[in-house]
């Protein structure tokens, strides 16, 4: 492709889609998207992930943050190489992270926005659930529930501590 013989030093394997292998130091691209100015801006995006050397990170804000500043490469070199910049196609490409980590971060058992613990490991200030997620990004994301915050005592409406639950009750419900 007369595109990417512009990269001589960088590697690139065809498939369906566009992507950065930090494993293998290879760009995957899309043979038919890469005729457009799309296809060829995000070709740029992540010659940008290459460029700068990106490796798997260990929290979604990381990943945030590696994505607009291989953004940020593709704006640089977008004028060198004739590809237009198109931000809409650039701000849904970012909300399109935003959607995927706002889903893992949400408590599955009320909702709330919550702290990453590690990786794939999430925990609830609200509610005290702690749970995992899946880690690939082209994935609907699934959320599993480790554990759950149990209080050995109910509050009474009038807020008094009341006799401790069951906790075989308790377990039962969980």
């Amino acid at each position: 492709m007369e595109f990417l013989q512009n990269f001589p030093d960088q590697t690139f394997v065809t498939g369906h889609y566009f992507m950065w292998s930090p494993t293998t130091r290879t760009i995957t691209y899309d043979a038919r998207r890469i005729k457009t100015n799309n296809g060829r801006l995000a070709l740029l995006h992540e010659l940008g992930h290459a460029r700068l050397g990106h490796r798997i990170y260990k929290y979604d804000m990381e990943l945030l943050r590696m994505e607009m500043e291989a953004w940020d490469i593709a704006r640089d070199l977008a004028p060198r190489f004739g590809v237009t910049i198109n931000e809409d196609h650039v701000a849904a490409a970012i909300a399109s992270y935003d959607d995927w980590l706002t889903k893992r971060a949400t408590c599955p058992d009320c909702n709330n926005f919550s702290l990453q613990r590690g990786r794939d490991a999430y925990g609830c200030f609200a509610c005290g659930a702690k749970w995992v997620v899946n880690w690939r990004k082209d994935r609907r994301v699934k959320r599993t529930i480790v554990s759950r915050f149990i209080r050995a005592y109910d509050v009474s409406d009038d807020n008094r501590l009341v006799s401790p639950v069951d906790p075989e009750q308790v377990t039962a419900n969980a």
